[in-house]
């Protein structure tokens, strides 16, 4: 017996494996040993044949789709993400048949110094009577009726592309406001990851052009300028933007004319738990919204030639279908929260742009909205508001609680008078130019809120650049606002004369010196959420603006 009271058989048994661990190491070696001494006649048979390339990289399992070497685990190099379903995916950075597979980077990237400037109504001793604000203290902000954008904001757009002929991802990093000027009121500002899609581009089918987006990413309506949303930066039909995918056709009817086709369904899934704070900045971020969803539907026709033109019929539908808003809040007594409906905006717009050509660039875009009970919705910016809360203090008013009508026309058309004069020469800017720019928004609002019910309102204005040299330029604008027809002590004019920087006459960066002035009516303020009083406005601002694209 052992010491553990084991028979004395167990103890031959480890013997025995011993001896047969022994032997097969033995074995192994004597293998090993034969086939280096191998007949030089084998080896002349063989030196005919082509050797197999040695791995160079010793540790090659550590490089994403060159796992040669066997390992107890995965590089830590390789993504970190679930299967893909159906489990079809090649291993990282793997070789493929395509040879068109191409990297671009992309980016716009922008910032503003802006200060606004007052006085104070009593300084005491050490104070300056002079008072200098920033963020500016004015009506003018994104999103707000008020706002002209006359000298805009902050802007940083990262864009990442990889992909071939047929499909392309996209990467989108962005945020309103760069690090080290952003206040502690605006960690919401660096967006990061903003979009993330795919693009597929099908072969075309004779006459027929299918693309399809998919991810995370947004498209907008109604925007005015060429390549933007115009010059109040705001797009007149809708914004859908969340979780979810875009089918574009087009068919070529002749050399003149296409038709176009989209459809469109995305989800803004995101819901905050039960029982979680609301933020003081953003409702969004409120345990009481449900999730929303944006379904939209658009046929437009296009007319190639020397003066292009678009034209579309345009359908959004943002609404909710979840049971989890049931909670009354006892500070809006006007409304029982835990009765409502669900929730939608439904707009229908359409609009028509001339393209940039030597009569310059056109847009004009009409849109109705309905609402039942919008302040519960996200997922779709509407005329510069990022949620249905914010549109329903703005336009329907905040007893409303997001039920109304509203309807929208926006013009915008910009003429280069050097391209005008030179045709049907090609002008591209290399040379001397005048840039002159109108453009107008107006709406008015039906709403079951009194104070907010039969308002219209309307904003205009007009600018005009020069630029007679290539670094240099001066441009002027002039805006009027009348925010309330109700109420004309409302409204305010805005006049902004600036400087324009530039290296040449097109290069893609622009550093811009700029002062504007605000004239305010009596009962003047600025909208939600910056509801400054007539007393708390700046009547003036400094700005420095530098842009870049590429």
């Amino acid at each position: 017996m052992s010491r553990f009271g084991i028979p004395g058989r167990v103890n031959r048994r480890r013997r025995l494996s011993t001896y047969v661990i022994c032997a097969s190491i033995a074995a192994l070696l004597t293998a090993r040993s034969a086939l280096a001494e191998e007949p030089a006649a084998s080896a002349d048979a063989s030196a005919s044949e082509p050797k197999a390339t040695p791995d160079e990289n010793p540790t090659a399992g550590y490089i994403p789709g060159y796992r040669r070497a066997v390992g107890l685990g995965l590089s830590p190099m390789a993504p970190m993400g679930p299967a893909v379903p159906g489990l079809v995916t090649e291993p990282f950075s793997a070789s493929d048949d395509e040879s068109d597979w191409q990297f671009n980077f992309k980016g716009y990237m922008s910032a503003s110094m802006r200060t606004s400037e007052n006085t104070r109504d009593i300084a005491f001793v050490g104070q300056e009577l002079s008072t200098f604000h920033g963020p500016p203290r004015t009506p003018d902000s994104y999103g707000m009726f008020g706002g002209t954008n006359t000298t805009p904001g902050s802007w940083v757009e990262l864009n990442f592309e990889y992909g071939n002929s047929i499909v392309t991802s996209h990467v989108k990093l962005t945020t309103f406001k760069p690090s080290s000027a952003t206040g502690f009121t605006e960690s919401n500002s660096q967006n990061f990851v903003n979009e993330a899609y795919l693009t597929f581009k099908v072969p075309p089918l004779g006459a027929l052009n299918v693309n399809w987006t998919v991810g995370a990413f947004r498209n907008a309506y109604g925007g005015l300028g060429q390549y933007g949303l115009g010059q109040y930066n705001a797009a007149i039909i809708g914004e859908p933007f969340g979780v979810g995918e875009t089918l574009s056709l087009s068919y070529n009817l002749s050399d003149t004319y296409a038709l176009y086709v989209e459809h469109g369904i995305m989800g803004r899934l995101t819901k905050t738990p039960n029982g979680a704070l609301p933020s003081n900045e953003y409702s969004a971020s409120s345990s009481a919204l449900p999730s929303s969803w944006v379904n939209h539907a658009h046929v437009g026709l296009s007319i190639k030639g020397a003066v292009p033109l678009v034209m579309g019929l345009h359908y959004l539908n943002n609404f909710s279908a979840d049971e989890r808003d049931q909670r009354d809040d006892p500070q809006t007594y006007w409304i029982d929260e835990s009765k409502r409906p669900d929730a939608h905006l439904t707009v229908v717009g359409a609009d028509v742009r001339m393209l940039d050509n030597h009569l310059g660039n056109f847009g004009l875009a009409v849109s109705h909205a309905d609402a039942k009970n919008d302040e519960l919705l996200t997922g779709m910016v509407y005329f510069g508001s990022f949620t249905g809360d914010q549109a329903a203090q703005r336009y329907f008013g905040p007893r409303s609680g997001g039920t109304g009508s509203m309807n929208i026309i926006g013009g915008e058309y910009n003429l280069s008078w050097g391209k005008l004069i030179r045709y049907p020469e090609e002008f591209w800017g290399e040379g001397p130019d005048l840039i002159t720019s109108v453009f107008a928004t107006a709406a008015s609002v039906k709403s079951t809120d009194p104070d907010f019910d039969n308002v219209e309102m309307f904003k205009f204005g007009t600018e005009v650049t020069y630029r007679f040299v290539p670094w240099v330029g001066i441009s002027g604008r002039y805006d009027h606002v009348s925010p309330n027809s109700r109420d004309t002590e409302q409204n305010f004019d805005v006049i902004s004369p600036k400087l324009i920087f530039k290296s040449n006459w097109n290069s893609h960066e622009q550093v811009t010196l700029s002062y504007t002035r605000w004239f305010y009516g009596s009962h003047t303020h600025a909208q939600f959420p910056n509801d400054y009083t007539r007393h708390d406005l700046d009547n003036q601002m400094f700005a420095i603006h530098f842009g870049m694209w590429w």
